[in-house]
């Protein structure tokens, strides 16, 4: 797995949130508005050198499905807590990825990602439901 962590994406005022639920209708996608909603967001490496070290040997599409196994995990349960913990944004998957580097030549992902949360704290808005 590679560590990584979805980017921060400033909204109203000072509040800041992982992501955004997408607008548009994603048809070719199994469950669409039924049991899966698609997210827009950018996922952030820990070190700006990780990436250089790993592609030579893995493909793009080897690296955004190693950082997704990573961001599904669940967070790790207290000492006595009885509820088992789930992901913190629900059970991701990839639909669409582009590689970026900003404006201070750090790489970045721009990812579309499919999750089986409707409404989750951490993206903006909710999913659309499937009665248009």
């Amino acid at each position: 797995m590679i560590e990584c962590r979805l980017r921060d994406i400033s909204g109203v005022g000072s509040e800041t949130k992982k992501g955004r639920y997408h607008g548009s209708n994603f048809w070719d996608l199994n469950g669409f508005a039924k049991n899966r909603w698609v997210v827009a967001a950018y996922i952030d490496f820990d070190s700006t050198d990780q990436l250089s070290q790993l592609a030579p040997w893995m493909s793009e599409e080897e690296i955004v499905k190693e950082c997704i196994e990573y961001l599904n995990q669940p967070p790790k349960r207290e000492q006595y807590e009885k509820k088992k913990t789930s992901p913190l944004y629900g059970n991701l998957g990839v639909y669409q990825y582009t590689f970026r580097k900003d404006a201070r030549e750090r790489d970045y992902i721009e990812v579309l990602l499919t999750t089986d949360q409707k409404k989750n704290t951490y993206f903006w808005g909710k999913g659309k439901s499937d009665k248009f």
